[in-house]
């Protein structure tokens, strides 16, 4: 029976090969970009789940508080949190210490140099906590000082195929480290990429105190013990920094699963994701598969004058109700099908640049994927159930006496119903046009926005790590820096500990300062590192109060502070802070009690880090010899010749050292790539959606041509215009655009005004986004159905007249 239904159905098909491509084109699509989204939302929350413990692992970290007035949320604690915790607390079955090791930047093998990166330091009980595997040595490769545990890549990149283990590095001054561990590489989808383990205990040696209270620079994961109740564990981590933080501090536990989506605290070791993100792009994939399978709704039941007669005569002749579903789901069955085979083309074909389109180099093929080809067949299921039941169950439902009749007249209620069908899938498409073009907006604004300095042809170089003593160090920055000045694409030159556009930890941080003798500023997390007598000039800030540093001379003892930092500190204005005194250990009086430092200048805010952030309170001491040299290029001058000249000279005066460079604007510019992606993930899916959406009006237009064929001929034998016909067909479309802009107005500024909260600066919504999203829309859908409405009307009427 089940045979017979597919060949009938299989003829169908055939003999109506226009409407049969077009659902099968609108199904394939809506079906490949859900697909496409889900296997990226997929990846977003499979986050840590690799770790067999991830249910039970979580990391601390701490909310600072003023009084009761919140400041900011740091991820990083204190070296004693982690054994006080594993030693005082039942619930506690391990805990590990990680520091992030930015002050590794190349390391030595043999006479070789190597650029590194993604280095921590960490406890032994990190092999607890988590299930790191060990292709050679085991979880006590990190008991003693001076051991080392590479990834698999890295041991290869650094020994290439010779075995790893027992093998020295130098680093960190010329210091001996012995690799005592390899372990494989680590999955993507986790917020701790590392690529080298350096043994926490290396820390005490490099003059770190682990027992100190005084700085939180580490990250501390906890295992719990099953079934442990994180609000409880959190009451308990609030009496623990009551008794050893002279604050208002506290420590919270987050799950280490909700890391990457949830956690935008300071000092990340990665910029994580967005649950708002992926849950806007989970609700875009929903309502494109939705507009889908309204499609073919819309084109089945706008044929279904044609099958009336046949499904009265099926009944005449004793067909059942439950035979005429099937033969109808049959149908429903292969055009499904055939979707699904050319979606899995589409997939296939877009892949590459999809996964360039989002920005994540997710692993794998999606084809070898057990989880994939599960969402698959659900999803078949799925659209054949929402294509395929409401046209059959409808079809099914026609009384055998329409065999007699000459004209079938569909309800009212089945018309209202489709009317409904397309607006959704306006409302679907309205949505997110305005989303992406909110988006954009918000990206534009955000790179055409002062940042308080000068961005544009800055060339920052990372000096060399240097052995020797801080003298010498300052001299070889002194010369490198002279020689530097003498290229001729090169307009001024200046040396800092970091630079504006560099990630949070490369940045000291300090709370506690204040005013001297006075509370006034305390309880504030400030950002500081040093900078020369050129950086301010060459960055092009603005002093407003007090003098630059002065070239040559020590300087001692004297900062420079943002007008932010003024603020903080509680200072009446950027005049009156000149001469004061902070709680900032610079200078130590001859005479003796407490060092402190002098504000010897101010200047106007700027953006360390990009405008997605708020201005941050900055303190600058002085420093000649900085981890970064500075360049900023002539107007004009040839970029590729000046980067090459500078690395000539580089070669010139560090031979052996790899030299690492970026420049300043592609800093800033990195820190928006989530969100580039993000807009342009909405711009291609609201193409996609807007293009299905018109197969549905081309869908409806047909119904309403059929339906009305002979009264556009007697229309056109009293009389009528083309033009007047065209209007008639026309104006229904014009008021269901019309309806769905009015819903998904609201629902657009809602969704994207929490998207917006977001960003520390940011746009406000004008009311012609959602006109201009409503004129294109518009636009598309009378171009769609003023083409069917003009072949209509041209037809001859007497054919028209004819018509049954």
């Amino acid at each position: 029976m089940f045979n017979s239904h597919l060949k009938i159905a299989w003829r169908s098909l055939a003999k109506d090969k226009f409407y049969t491509v077009l659902n099968v084109m609108g199904l394939a699509l809506a079906t490949a970009a859900f697909l496409l989204i889900i296997y990226f939302v997929r990846f977003e929350y499979s986050y840590e789940h690799f770790y067999k413990r991830a249910d039970n692992i979580v990391r601390i970290t701490m909310d600072l508080y003023k009084g009761n007035e919140f400041v900011t949320t740091d991820c990083e604690t204190h070296p004693p949190l982690a054994p006080l915790l594993k030693k005082d607390f039942p619930e506690v079955v391990d805990a590990a210490r990680i520091q992030m090791g930015e002050e590794v930047s190349q390391v030595k093998v043999g006479e070789q140099r190597f650029p590194v990166e993604k280095v921590y330091f960490a406890d032994p009980a990190a092999f607890q906590v988590f299930n790191y595997d060990f292709i050679t040595g085991n979880a006590h490769a990190l008991d003693a000082p001076g051991q080392v545990v590479l990834t698999e890549s890295e041991a290869h990149r650094l020994f290439g195929n010779a075995p790893a283990m027992g093998k020295t590095i130098s680093m960190l001054q010329h210091r001996l480290f012995t690799v005592t561990g390899v372990i494989k590489d680590l999955p993507l989808n986790t917020h701790l990429k590392m690529n080298m383990l350096i043994s926490f205990a290396s820390l005490k040696e490099l003059g770190m105190n682990l027992d100190s209270w005084n700085g939180n620079n580490n990250y501390t994961y906890v295992q719990l013990r099953p079934g442990t109740d994180l609000g409880q564990f959190n009451e308990k981590l609030k009496t623990v920094a009551h008794q050893h933080l002279n604050n208002d501090n506290i420590f919270v536990a987050q799950f280490i699963k909700d890391i990457h989506l949830y956690s935008h605290r300071a000092f990340e070791p990665e910029v994580n994701g967005d649950a708002k993100t992926v849950r806007f792009l989970l609700i875009i994939a929903l309502l494109i598969i939705g507009v889908g399978a309204v499609n073919y709704v819309n084109l089945t039941t706008a044929r279904a004058t044609e099958k009336v007669k046949e499904t009265g005569i099926r009944k005449v002749l004793g067909s059942s109700r439950m035979a005429l579903v099937s033969q109808f789901m049959a149908e429903t069955f292969i055009v499904n099908l055939l979707a699904l085979a050319v979606a899995m083309l589409v997939i296939m074909l877009a892949l590459p640049s999809y996964l360039q389109l989002i920005g994540r180099p997710i692993p794998g093929n999606p084809f070898a994927s057990t989880a994939f080809w599960g969402w698959v067949a659900a999803l078949f299921v799925c659209n054949c159930v929402l294509s395929g039941i409401y046209p059959a169950l409808v079809l099914s439902n026609t009384a055998p006496v329409t065999v007699t009749r000459r004209v079938h007249t569909q309800s009212s209620k089945g018309a209202f119903f489709r009317k409904t069908l397309v607006v959704a899938q306006f409302v679907a498409a309205l949505v997110v046009l305005s989303a992406a073009c909110i988006v954009y907006r918000q990206l534009n604004y955000l790179r055409h926005q002062q940042l308080g300095i000068n961005t544009s042809q800055v060339l920052v170089v990372r000096n060399p790590e240097y052995d020797g003593a801080d003298s010498l160090r300052e001299q070889q920055v002194a010369v490198f820096k002279n020689n530097l000045q003498q290229l001729p694409g090169v307009q001024q030159v200046s040396v800092s500990g970091s630079v504006p556009g560099a990630d949070l930890s490369m940045l000291s941080t300090m709370i506690g300062l204040s005013q001297y003798g006075s509370p006034k500023g305390k309880g504030y997390n400030y950002y500081l590192y040093s900078f020369d007598a050129d950086f301010i000039p060459n960055m092009g800030m603005k002093l407003i109060a007090g003098e630059n540093f002065r070239a040559g001379q020590p300087n001692k003892g004297y900062v420079i502070l943002s007008r932010e930092a003024v603020k903080r500190f509680g200072f009446a204005s950027p005049e009156a802070a000149i001469g004061q005194r902070i709680t900032l250990g610079l200078y130590q009086p001859p005479e003796g009690g407490d060092s402190y430092a002098i504000v010897h200048g101010v200047v106007e805010d700027y953006h360390q880090q990009s405008l997605k952030s708020a201005l941050l309170p900055m303190i600058h001491w002085y420093d000649p010899s900085g981890s970064y040299s500075t360049i900023r290029l002539k107007p004009g001058a040839d970029v590729h010749a000046a980067v090459q000249q500078v690395e000539a000279l580089w070669n010139n005066h560090f031979a052996g050292y790899p030299m690492e460079y970026h420049f300043m604007d592609e800093m800033y510019n990195e820190q928006y790539k989530a969100d580039e992606h993000f807009g342009q993930i909405v711009t291609v899916f609201s193409g996609f959606t807007l293009f299905i959406t018109c197969l549905g009006i081309l869908g409806l237009t047909a119904y309403n041509i059929a339906r009305r064929t002979k009264e556009i001929g007697i229309r056109k034998v009293l009389g009528a215009s083309v033009s007047g016909i065209v209007s008639l067909l026309s104006k229904d479309m014009v008021k269901l655009v019309s309806i769905a802009l009015l819903i998904a107005t609201p629902l657009t500024w809602y969704v994207m005004s929490k998207w917006l909260q977001d960003f520390a600066y940011h746009i406000n919504i004008q009311w012609w986004i959602f006109a201009g999203a409503g004129v294109l829309t518009m636009g598309i859908a009378l171009l769609t159905v003023g083409w069917q409405s003009l072949k209509a009307a041209l037809v001859n009427p007497v054919k028209a007249l004819k018509a049954e």
